[in-house]
């Protein structure tokens, strides 16, 4: 729950505005105003003089690493830290640099506090991919309902009775808040290539379902899926189409991936490119 981590002050203020059921995020960063995400619009939550400071971004941190910050050492070096409930917060900061490598991040100076939603929904465009699924991409600009409609699929999937396999390294996709179904199993906090090393044989998956492909390397490790037979659903940042299949790192996906699923707006799925179906704009 976001009220658990907030200060005090910060909360009331965003209960005084009605603004919980419709939050998304929070911006803090010491000496500047509040702002927050409703449904994706930014709004400044209070006056020019409450302003965020280094005591409030402390506390937060503080109480979502259960005032055991030193044991989220390795999250915090990636650049956020991901409570139990699925809250993903963004830090930055300086960073402690030695011998060339980031070892940590002191004197934080802003946090971008994402809250999840587990909304429910059902969409008639995605329904005939759950129906006939084959290996699916999720594709927006960030911040507009990605990990929300990669939940709902999953969801979708595993109660059709597929054995999804959820890679959750950054523990946002499987909090305790969110049902991701019958047949799901989860895997938090583990690096995806080593997930895709070790756990297709163990847990003999039909599915494969990550958040925020990235690197050359995740797309290796998704391609060695592929090839072993399991089904691959998964999210990339990427504008548009054009984008996405003009990118170097995303494009040796290309030829193995039949749907591609893009999102133009909160929550809204703009079109679903199905490769069986070439005459498409």
């Amino acid at each position: 729950m976001i009220a658990d981590i907030l200060p005090e002050w910060i909360y009331n203020e965003i209960l005084s505005h009605g603004y919980v059921d419709e939050l998304t995020e929070i911006r803090l960063r010491v000496g500047k105003p509040i702002f927050c995400a409703l449904m994706g619009k930014y709004r400044r939550l209070c006056s020019d003089s409450d302003v965020a400071t280094y005591n409030d971004l402390n506390y937060v941190l503080d109480k979502a690493c259960s005032a055991s910050l030193y044991a989220f050492d390795d999250e915090i070096m990636q650049g956020f830290v991901t409570t139990k409930d699925g809250i993903r917060i963004g830090i930055s900061g300086q960073g402690v640099v030695k011998a060339g490598k980031l070892v940590g991040i002191k004197n934080y100076s802003s946090l971008c506090i994402r809250v999840p939603r587990d909304v429910k929904t059902t969409c008639p465009k995605v329904e005939r991919v759950v129906e006939d699924f084959d290996n699916t991409i999720i594709f927006s600009k960030p911040g507009l309902g990605k990990t929300t409609l990669l939940r709902n699929v999953i969801r979708e999937l595993s109660n059709r009775g597929n054995n999804v396999l959820v890679l959750d390294e950054r523990n946002e996709l499987s909090g305790d808040c969110f049902d991701l179904g019958e047949c799901c199993d989860v895997v938090c906090g583990v690096p995806k290539s080593v997930v895709y090393a070790n756990y297709i044989k163990s847990m003999r998956p039909d599915i494969i379902a990550t958040d925020e492909i990235f690197s050359s390397q995740e797309v290796d490790c998704i391609l060695d899926s592929v090839r072993s037979g399991v089904k691959v659903l998964a999210t990339v940042h990427a504008d548009d189409v054009g984008a996405l299949l003009s990118d170097k790192v995303y494009g040796a996906l290309l030829d193995k991936f039949r749907y591609f699923i893009h999102i133009d707006a909160i929550g809204h799925v703009d079109k679903i490119y199905d490769k069986e179906l070439p005459c498409q704009k």
